[in-house]
């Protein structure tokens, strides 16, 4: 059985289209090969008419001709990014000013259906990577998100396991159960989009953690601000820490068990 993947570089040497995009057709049509080879056993042979140098030459301009059509960006997708900006931008604004937390839930969650949309539109120019770990990722991140908008909605409320006030404000440790225990189907739903993608083991973590990690990104750049505007207090440091605990570890913690079956599943694969 020949090696496709050095097989199909060596006859897509001068594709003529950028690194990234070149390695991910380069990676599929490997992949393709494959499985043509392990179905029909005269494929697998390198001197089979399938790689005659005039096909791949074919091959190699329907490609080019194929990428180029999809390299001009939809008027579609132009206008979802254009509104996501402005969005970003009041939630960011929203956030550094302490103010409407409900309507800061709405934006980040528009902002990521809108992305979602905008993923749909263009999904046939969608690399490897954005298949197997963005994508995902965003699902996971809209699904989470939803959640948290109906949980609040209904009424429900998080257990304050304790509390204090100090100069910069009121602390708190919370476990907010009914968005806690939704998470981890979002978490699953990412870990499996990602293995369906053909992602690695680390895709799939990255994809079902990626609310967690969005909300660590987030509280990162928020602190700096805090500290400038606020000044330097220790109690700033407790709350951020507290923050980091509900926000980041706790529901970390509930989409890895989410995600943890299909962590197995690719163990399973990699042996």
């Amino acid at each position: 059985m020949p090696d496709w993947k050095r097989v199909v570089e060596e006859r897509l040497a001068i594709l003529n289209l950028p690194l990234g995009t070149k390695e991910d057709v380069i990676a599929e049509l490997a992949s393709h090969l494959e499985d043509s080879a392990a179905t029909n056993p005269e494929a697998s042979d390198p001197g089979n008419r399938v790689l005659l140098p005039i096909q791949w030459a074919r091959l190699r301009r329907a490609i080019e001709r194929t990428k180029r059509k999809e390299e001009t960006m939809n008027g579609l997708t132009k206008a979802l990014l254009l509104a996501i900006a402005i969005l970003f931008a009041t939630g960011l604004v929203l956030l550094f000013s302490r103010r409407g937390a409900v309507v800061q839930l709405v934006i980040w969650t528009a902002c990521a259906a809108m992305l979602l949309c905008a993923a749909a539109t263009e999904g046939n120019r969608l690399g490897r990577s954005s298949r197997s770990v963005w994508l995902p990722a965003l699902t996971t991140f809209f699904g989470a998100s939803v959640s948290l908008m109906v949980c609040e909605f209904l009424g429900m409320r998080p257990q304050m396991l304790w509390m204090s006030r100090d100069a910069v404000g009121h602390n708190a440790l919370m476990f907010y159960w009914p968005w806690l225990a939704t998470l981890p189907i979002f978490g699953a739903i990412g870990a499996c989009l990602s293995q369906r993608a053909h992602g690695s083991t680390r895709a799939r973590i990255a994809a079902g953690l990626s609310p967690a990690l969005i909300m660590l990104v987030v509280m990162s750049l928020v602190l700096p601000f805090g500290i400038a505007i606020d000044g330097f207090h220790f109690f700033q440091l407790v709350s951020f820490g507290l923050m980091l605990v509900n926000w980041v570890a706790l529901p970390a913690l509930a989409l890895l068990i989410g995600e943890l079956p299909f962590l197995q599943h690719a163990r399973r694969q990699s042996i």
